[in-house]
């Protein structure tokens, strides 16, 4: 069964991008195990969204908009360090700190900060001896393997999105994972990444958090820029600096019109835009196919142009100041 801080048993030197592939292969066990354990948490039942707040930095900002979004835009998401400059926003409201490692800085400054203010503290967290756990009133632990290494963040990102979508409501069955994983990496291997263009992903709603998330996954494993953008803010400005030679994404999930409506028009304008599409009618089953996807398509691009590596590991001077910046 998957567990926290389990890693694989592995065998010769294996590299950062051949971690995230397996990683990637084990969320079809991992999250329906994750799930089944999800049960034993009946003190986060019944809340009331509007009386919730998610943080979280980097994919944990991704998953808290993602909440934000599946709740109907009632549960609360915000960046960790600007609910930290606005604590009474947090007064007599539950606050869902994710943070797989829980030693992230901020994210502790916040949890001191709005103590005695928020009526509970909940770190969503990996590490239940973390210094985030320690410091907040409740842990709701997240379920998963690693590979052993560090690499770019896929089952654990997928591990978040299941333990806030628990907050929200009822979670559905998952099946047929393997068969979805399958079927996500198909559809993420005819997407090229043009070399000389920049990189943008489209979306509104939980495609806007799953946009956001591409984009992370762009910078950490291939090492570009990347951006993302709610559908409707893209022809008000940034299209006019958008090149055909662009690489555009757009993340149509259930009944997005708009962002369909966006990809054809721009499609037929000379662009070539790939669409990332999910129609499931549950929001969290039609998540997962695009996640998987997402993820699949940084893999595929890194091991395309060579790379055996994530980026940002092979960069040890800009990996130093990104943990002075974080912890």
């Amino acid at each position: 069964m998957a567990s926290i801080g389990k890693s694989q048993r592995t065998l010769g030197k294996t590299s950062s991008l051949d971690a995230m592939e397996q990683e990637i292969h084990n969320q079809v066990e991992d999250l329906p195990a994750f799930a089944r354990e999800l049960g034993k948490y009946d003190r986060f039942r019944h809340l009331d969204p509007s009386r919730m707040i998610f943080t979280g930095s980097g994919d944990s900002l991704a998953c808290s908009l993602f909440a934000h979004y599946l709740s109907q835009m009632q549960a609360s998401a915000a960046d960790p360090y600007e609910l930290q400059l606005h604590p009474k926003v947090a007064e007599n409201k539950t606050v869902f700190i994710t943070s797989v490692s829980g030693r992230t800085r901020t994210n502790i400054q916040l949890a001191k900060r709005v103590r005695g203010l928020a009526k509970k503290r909940v770190a969503i967290t990996a590490n239940p001896e973390s210094p985030l756990a320690k410091e907040c009133d409740d842990v709701f632990q997240l379920q998963y393997r690693n590979a052993g290494i560090l690499t770019a963040g896929t089952n654990s990102f997928s591990a978040s999105l299941l333990a806030v979508a628990s907050l929200i409501g009822q979670l559905p069955t998952l099946r047929s994972l393997q068969a979805m994983e399958k079927r996500a990496a198909e559809e993420a291997r005819p997407i090229k990444v043009l070399p000389h263009g920049g990189l943008l992903f489209v979306g509104s709603g939980i495609g806007y958090s799953l946009a956001m998330y591409g984009a992370f996954k762009m910078h950490e494993v291939l090492g570009r820029s990347a951006q993302f953008q709610h559908t409707e803010q893209l022809g008000h400005s940034q299209l006019f600096s958008l090149k055909k030679s662009d690489n555009l994404v757009f993340i149509a999930l259930g009944s997005d019109r708009k962002t369909n409506a966006m990809f054809q028009v721009l499609s037929k304008d000379g662009f070539h835009p790939y669409l990332l599409k999910s129609s499931t009618h549950d929001p969290f089953l039609s998540t997962l196919p695009v996640v998987f996807c997402l993820q699949y398509l940084a893999l595929n691009e890194g091991r395309r142009i060579g790379l055996r590596e994530c980026a940002f590991l092979t960069d040890k001077k800009r990996l130093a100041l990104s943990s002075r910046l974080i912890y």
